[in-house]
């Protein structure tokens, strides 16, 4: 017969190995946090773009903000944040744009960004699809299987 003492720690031991057994399946099934930023360049025609892109994505919505300077007709100051949600497609991420908010600071004439950035981030509704694997201690975001920004991880 069991004294208490025995119940007690089988009790202890059970409920540990529920909530460790628990913890280990959040921890597997829950997504990884990205937050990072990244240097970029676009050119296009004329036009450039140089500036960064911070990400940030969890539970499939993120925030991706976009600051620099856009060399169009004008040199003009962009600074905006863009809303999505994401779903997964096999190994890839398809981020759908739910909303754009602009800055005092984004002065930038609406013909040379449409001419110059891509679609996700200047038109709510536009949908891209990324690959993001880590690499050497940062991320690695890629476009039809061509690296297109190294995102260093940025400390919570």
């Amino acid at each position: 017969m069991m004294t208490f003492r025995n119940r007690i720690i089988l009790l202890v031991a059970f409920l540990g190995a529920v909530v460790t057994s628990g913890w280990l399946a959040y921890s597997h099934l829950s997504s990884t946090p990205i937050r990072c930023t990244g240097d970029v360049e676009w050119t296009i025609g004329k036009n450039r773009f140089v500036g960064t892109v911070s990400w940030r994505m969890q539970h499939r919505e993120g925030t991706a903000i976009i600051n620099g300077k856009l060399f169009g007709h004008t040199v003009s100051e962009v600074n905006r944040t863009i809303y999505f949600h994401y779903s997964y497609h096999q190994n890839a991420r398809v981020l759908n744009n739910d909303r754009i908010v602009k800055t005092f600071a984004d002065a930038a004439d609406e013909a040379d960004i449409n001419v110059t950035l891509p679609g996700f981030y200047r038109t709510p509704g536009r949908e891209l699809s990324l690959m993001i694997d880590e690499y050497r201690g940062a991320w690695l975001f890629a476009a039809s299987n061509v690296p297109s920004l190294y995102c260093r991880k940025n400390t919570p």
